[in-house]
């Protein structure tokens, strides 16, 4: 699940997201004019770095306008799609213009693309459709400036929604390239969304053969893909059964068809970080920047950014296999050995202990200490070696203190 955190509509947007208050973009730059469907532009806000626009221009349907806490997940409703739709909504429903579309998680290896499962019977809502409400004051309605917005405001959390919309309606700009109100879309309703057919954490748990309690957990460390809700109910996250099922479905796909990407990375241990670091500029290089070998497989369409990351995500991958597969209890007993018998021979500390014992420290830390204390009592024994000073040479920490003398 993302985590981004969307504070408000822009009052330039052609799509409000219901609920949002609406806030003052006429700061900001122009939007994008290319003819064809433009890829989302993100700017910092310039009074407030700590948040960021997202703007989608379409040149048929309008454009969004979202305001994001800035950070690293706030890169937008957009994961998994192979083109980033005008409008995404109840966690990752999305909409080509025509139809809605349930949140792409199935990967269709004969098409090199997500799986495109529309909506049985699903409805938009437009901002029209909710405008016929005689409620509806413009005159009551708010538009916020950024500053309004950094953080929770009971100004605008208390007030109706639907004079907001009503405000936001009345003084938008139209142009011929701009969709009417009733083109102007707020949401989405279909039968699996509705408040009956929402299964829960443990519904969702036991769809995918995993318990509560580890549901719970890939959720607060944003692992194994969970999909977003469809609504929260009493801050209880709430989702559709087809979007279990296919989260369920994704589960079950071999391992080999499911590398971890950007977005499901685990975390690394602390010894494998250095290597995928080191990694994923050969894997980069080897991909992109060797011409005879990106010739056999690079599209047209592909770009320097996307092979980057799939040589990130290879490195990842490979940095998480190379630590598995290295016997650390074995490399262990055997540094174990080569210690002694170097505090034998009047050299406790040479260069292949020293880094033998230097990456066990990073990678099993807890090891190399058990290690260290049975190298010291080896050497306390047979040597008399005290058991400190045997620490100290072993680890460098001696030598490390008569350099500071």
């Amino acid at each position: 699940m993302a985590s981004h955190r969307l504070l408000a509509n822009g009052a330039g947007t052609d799509h409000p997201v219901p609920g949002l208050p609406f806030a003052d973009d006429t700061h900001l730059p122009a939007g994008p004019t290319t003819p064809g469907p433009a890829r989302p532009t993100r700017i910092t806000d310039p009074d407030r770095p700590d948040l960021m626009w997202i703007i989608h221009a379409h040149p048929h349907l309008g454009r969004t306008v979202l305001l994001y806490e800035a950070g690293p997940d706030s890169a937008g409703p957009w994961h998994g799609h192979t083109a980033q739709p005008l409008v995404t909504r109840t966690g990752g429903y999305w909409w080509d213009g025509t139809n809605w579309f349930r949140p792409p998680q199935l990967w269709d290896a004969a098409t090199g693309a997500v799986e495109q499962q529309a909506v049985p019977a699903a409805v938009t809502v437009t901002a029209a459709d909710l405008l016929q409400d005689p409620r509806a004051d413009a005159g009551a309605g708010q538009l916020h400036q950024v500053d309004d917005l950094g953080t929770p405001s009971d100004a605008w959390q208390g007030a109706p929604w639907l004079h907001d919309l009503a405000r936001w309606a009345a003084h938008r700009a139209t142009s011929p390239d701009r969709p009417p109100l009733n083109r102007c879309v707020l949401t989405l309703t279909a039968p699996e969304l509705a408040g009956d057919q929402l299964i829960g954490t443990p519904a969702l748990a036991a769809a995918a053969a995993i318990s509560p309690s580890a549901l719970r957990a890939y959720i607060s460390r944003g692992q194994g893909a969970v999909p977003e809700p469809q609504a929260l109910v009493g801050n209880r996250p709430m989702w559709s059964r087809p979007v279990a099922e296919n989260w369920a479905a994704h589960r079950r796909r071999p391992a080999a068809d499911r590398w971890p990407a950007q977005r499901e990375r685990p975390v690394l241990a602390a010894g494998a970080e250095p290597i995928r670091q080191q990694l994923t500029p050969v894997l980069y290089a080897a991909l992109w920047e060797d011409p005879e070998r990106r010739a056999r497989w690079v599209l047209r369409h592909r770009t320097a950014h996307a092979v980057r990351q799939v040589a990130e995500d290879l490195a990842h991958l490979a940095a998480d296999r190379l630590q598995e597969t290295v016997p650390a209890q074995a490399l262990a007993e055997v540094l174990t050995q080569a210690a002694i018998a170097n505090f034998g021979a009047g050299q406790p500390r040479s260069d292949g202990v020293a880094q033998v014992l230097g990456w066990l420290t990073r990678n099993h830390p807890q090891l190399a200490e058990q290690t260290t204390a049975t190298v010291a009592d080896h050497a306390s024994l047979q040597f008399g070696t005290p058991h400190d000073d045997a620490v100290r040479l072993l680890t460098g920490a001696e030598e490390a203190r008569r350099a500071a003398a």
